[in-house]
């Protein structure tokens, strides 16, 4: 089901398959996942480190408003990854530029979004632009996971799912389903 929803109405199968099916993937992490919610930052460790055997087999980035490194200590390739508040000013730059190429050459292909918690502290830097890629490229999907800000444009709402539910939560949940 498409538009904003509610997690009882959201089908993991759904999300598990669009996954699967996309050439490529982009996600976004929000101030939901830093390590003051999990109390400590080795949590956030642990979740990341689970899905990188996930991602390993896609062609994917990730980008993040968070302010600290959460992807230090884990094996997530660095070069995926675009951290401009947490990383320095020069390797900040650096994978600045290498996102917006990666971005670029995703036109016209199979794209899944993931937006995990994002708020509205820096919502130009993936929450706006996220959207605007839905809206012009007609193969992307996109699910927009935050218990808060889960609301999308109507230009978008056809292939996009906002999900009213925790990000913390929503990991944790999609990986428990996906050990069994």
């Amino acid at each position: 089901k498409i538009g904003d929803i509610s997690l009882k109405d959201f089908n993991i199968e759904d999300f598990i398959n669009d996954y699967n099916e996309a050439q490529m993937v982009v996600i976004g992490i929000g101030s939901q996942l830093t390590s003051d919610k999990y109390g400590e930052i080795s949590g956030m460790n642990e979740i990341i480190t689970f899905f990188n055997n996930y991602l390993d087999k896609k062609n994917y980035f990730i980008i993040t408003t968070n302010k600290e490194n959460i992807f230090e200590n884990t094996e997530v390739n660095p070069k995926r990854v675009c951290a401009p508040f947490a990383d320095n000013e020069e390797n900040g730059q650096k994978q600045w530029d290498l996102y917006n190429k990666w971005l670029s050459a995703t036109l016209n292909k199979e794209l899944l979004i993931i937006e995990l918690g994002e708020d509205f502290n820096h919502p130009n830097v993936f929450r706006w632009p996220f959207e605007k890629i839905v809206f012009i490229n007609q193969k992307s999907k996109m699910y927009r996971i935050n218990d808060e800000f889960y609301q999308l444009p109507e230009n978008i709402g056809e292939r996009a799912c906002g999900i009213n539910k925790n990000a913390k939560d929503f990991v944790e949940e999609l990986r428990d389903m996906l050990l069994k």
